[in-house]
């Protein structure tokens, strides 16, 4: 058998269309199965905990989101796209997702349909769909802030072919968790400055089944914790877990620089916080009374309510 020997020049030029044949697949798989993802659905107004000046909430350029690819209608994941981290693209009230290492791509079986579980904010830890919530600390609302998507467009599944037609798969969050909005006004015979707002008797921790299905679980920790301070003096903001039924031991506290402590009985205004209400209450603090009006809305109007607590 002859063998047969190339010329130097035409092996570097084998070798150069070899290199460009693997480039165009390696596009061709990018333009053909990565997942697109946005936020864009009927609920992107009231999506997040960072409000407009037009008291809308929205999304923070950088967000975090944590997204898993199932087998439509199950829990089974998909070609590893376990707790994939993406972050929005852009500020506003809605946004892209953009991958933050890998991107996501849709199985290769032209028949495999396919959902998304999408939850915020990320957390690296979390593992076999359960989140851990912890709402003790309130500096940074955004970064407790849970919501939860999903998106299975609407009962059919996505597929492969939604990858060639860089169709977007629309994540519309939903929040999970209440927040309470105060709005504070000191009485002009009360001493000093009002200096630390305290949240009593709130379940701090629990579990929450991204799956869906099984909520909130092993809810527990009650202790007192500060609200989060939006303006000092004047407005004080929480984000809570959901009470089925308030009782004597939820209260708030508004402690001054004079060391004095004056007690809203908040269960006396709200009889139970549900996931996704925001509860907005004027509260004048006064030194023998607090003054309490409010309203709940959802994160639209609700109930009015108006009371007073000693």
């Amino acid at each position: 058998m002859k063998k047969l020997i190339l010329p130097a020049a035409l092996i570097t030029v084998c070798a150069v269309i070899v290199v460009i044949v693997s480039c165009e697949k390696d596009n061709m798989l990018i333009k053909d199965g990565a997942v697109r993802f946005t936020s864009e659905g009927t609920t992107a107004t009231q999506t997040r905990v960072a409000i407009d000046p037009q008291d809308k909430s929205v999304w923070e350029k950088a967000d975090p989101v944590g997204i898993y690819m199932v087998k439509h209608g199950t829990s089974d994941v998909l070609e590893n796209a376990e707790n994939m981290k993406y972050t929005a693209s852009e500020a506003g009230a809605s946004t892209s997702f953009a991958p933050a290492v890998q991107a996501i791509y849709y199985p290769l079986d032209e028949t495999e349909k396919v959902d998304f579980i999408a939850y915020h904010p990320y957390r690296e830890t979390v593992s076999g769909f359960v989140y851990p919530v912890d709402v003790s600390n309130q500096a940074s609302q955004t970064n407790i802030d849970l919501m939860w998507a999903i998106a299975d467009k609407q009962g059919t599944g996505y597929s492969k072919e939604d990858g060639r037609n860089n169709t977007l798969v629309d994540l519309a969050f939903d929040h999970q968790l209440a927040k309470l909005r105060m709005n504070v006004t000191k009485d002009s015979n009360v001493p000093g400055k009002i200096v630390k707002v305290s949240i009593n008797g709130m379940n701090t921790t629990a579990s929450f089944d991204l799956k869906g299905s099984g909520g909130f679980t092993g809810m527990g920790n009650a202790k007192s914790f500060e609200a989060c301070t939006v303006t000092a003096g004047s407005v004080y903001e929480a984000i809570l877990l959901p009470v089925g039924s308030l009782d004597a031991t939820h209260t708030v506290t508004f402690t001054t620089d004079q060391n004095e402590t004056y007690t809203w009985s908040m269960y006396k205004q709200i009889a139970e916080l549900n996931p996704g209400k925001i509860y907005t209450y004027d509260i004048t603090v006064a030194k023998y009374v607090i003054q309490v009006t409010g309203n709940i809305n959802s994160w639209t109007v609700g109930a009015v309510g108006t009371g007073n607590a000693e």
